[in-house]
C-alpha cells in the first residue's frame, strides 16, 4: 500500500498589500485591499503547513515582509523542519 503525502511546495500569498504596481503581477497586488491574516492565525496556518510535511513553504503575495508577524511564522516554519523561500520586490 502506498503513503498518500504532503505537498512539496506550498506558495503562501501571505498578503495582496504591495508598494509597487508591476504590470507582471499575477496576484494584482496593490490593487485590491490587502486582505492577510493577523499574527496569531498566521501561526495557526504555519502550524498546519508544518503538519502537511511539504518540503518548502513559499511566503509571497503582496509584498511579504510588509505583513507583521512574517519573521514569527518564517521562524515556526524553519523550526518545524521547513525550507523557507520568501518571493520579494526587494522594495
Amino acid at each position: 500500500m502506498s503513503r498518500c503525502s504532503g505537498p512539496e511546495v506550498v506558495v503562501w500569498d501571505t498578503t495582496y498589500a504591495c508598494p509597487l504596481r508591476c504590470s507582471h503581477c499575477y496576484s494584482e497586488s496593490g490593487r485590491r485591499p490587502s486582505r492577510q491574516l493577523g499574527p496569531d492565525d498566521m501561526l495557526r496556518v504555519a502550524d498546519a503547513l508544518v503538519a502537511l510535511g511539504p518540503r518548502v513553504v513559499a511566503l509571497s503575495g503582496g509584498e511579504p515582509l510588509v505583513v507583521r508577524g512574517v519573521f514569527d511564522v518564517a521562524e515556526r516554519l524553519r523550526a518545524g523542519g521547513v525550507k523557507l523561500s520568501i518571493n520579494t520586490s526587494g522594495w
